[in-house]
């Protein structure tokens, strides 16, 4: 298969490659539970490449919350899912994340199908009632490994509630996470809205945030969001919004920042 030319993104001292391939994927609302076997290796996902003071960091968003990065050949997986395609193909992960326990970011069938023996899996404390092994990661927790910093952040509603007024997100028990590889900082918003927590936390160099009404963020708490933390790279996931306005509304706020919308 014949790649197409890489394209170069720089700021601030970050090299971003995007290699894309002539293959048309195609992303399902994981929402909606409907399985799809679009692809059968992730050599067909798009690849971005950062410079780290330790090496390259390769970042792939395979679908809904799904992402995999890999760094001197360690590989993590935040909410990996099952029903995207033959994910049996991917590389054995090393590290697992899971943001909380909803269908469409804890799945056991794809923990266990890209686990090996010795892969750490953290948890939030929602998820304790549903899986069976991995470790518990409360907000405020941190642990490293194999050099890399991983940090458990509160996620959770305030202002979006159910029919029975109970958050579609309960504080306490969802994570956002932390990572620091090399001398770049991802924040992974997991499910949430902007919250008063936001004002303390670090400034990442890379944010991915999900924006999909009436569970997680609106467009304004997005721009709220990316204005305080100022990140250099921002993975826009969004569904059910005005992503073009979005979008004007982001350059308009950070005309350097470097977007990029998956899906």
């Amino acid at each position: 298969m014949t790649l197409s030319k890489k394209r170069l993104n720089k700021y601030s001292g970050f090299t971003v490659r995007r290699t894309k391939m002539y293959v048309i994927i195609i992303f399902i609302i994981i929402i909606t539970g409907i399985p799809f076997n679009g692809y059968s290796s992730n050599q067909y996902l798009p690849t971005d490449t950062v410079k780290t003071s330790k090496g390259d960091l390769e970042i792939q968003v395979v679908g809904h919350c799904f992402f995999h990065f890999r760094f001197n050949k360690i590989n993590i997986y935040v909410d990996p899912l099952s029903n995207l395609g033959d994910i049996s193909q991917m590389p054995k992960a090393d590290i697992i994340l899971i943001t909380h326990d909803h269908r469409d970011h804890l799945n056991v069938n794809a923990i266990k199908t890209l686990s090996k023996p010795g892969t750490k899996i953290y948890i939030s404390k929602s998820c304790i009632s549903k899986i069976k092994f991995g470790q518990v990661i409360e907000n405020n927790m941190q642990v490293i490994v194999d050099d890399i910093y991983i940090k458990a952040v509160p996620a959770y509603n305030t202002i979006h509630l159910r029919p029975d007024n109970i958050p579609y997100h309960i504080k306490g028990k969802g994570n956002g996470y932390f990572l620091v590889i090399g001398d770049k900082t991802i924040y992974i918003s997991g499910d949430t809205e902007y919250i008063d927590e936001m004002r303390f936390f670090m400034k990442p160099d890379i944010v991915f945030m999900t924006v999909m009404m009436p569970f997680t963020m609106d467009e304004d708490m997005c721009l709220k969001s990316v204005k305080k933390l100022t990140p250099k790279i921002l993975y826009l996931l969004s569904y059910n919004i005005d992503k073009e306005s979005l979008k004007t509304r982001i350059f308009e706020a950070l005309p350097n920042i470097i977007l990029r919308v998956p899906y």
